[in-house]
């Protein structure tokens, strides 16, 4: 399971950084490292964090919001 993560860890920033130097969101190069790592591809990822993926999904889009909601500039949401 440690692998696995040090896998979506790496890929992941690596694609990221790869994605910023093209033009496109570092977020698409996230993206890209799980279909690639996932089950229908490579199959890199263990399964007991597959049986926690619905969490992992959740704890990532709560992240994905906060940062959101962090970059909101109050006056121009009164606006």
């Amino acid at each position: 399971m440690l692998i696995s993560l040090s896998y979506i860890f790496l890929l992941g920033m690596f694609l990221s950084w790869l994605c910023k130097k093209v033009g496109l969101p570092g977020l698409l190069g996230m993206i890209f490292t799980g279909i690639l790592l996932g089950p229908y591809c490579l199959g890199l990822i263990d399964s007991s964090l597959l049986n926690i993926s619905s969490e992992l999904r959740k704890i990532a889009l709560i992240i994905i919001l906060m940062r959101a909601g962090l970059n909101l500039d109050l006056s121009d949401l009164k606006k």
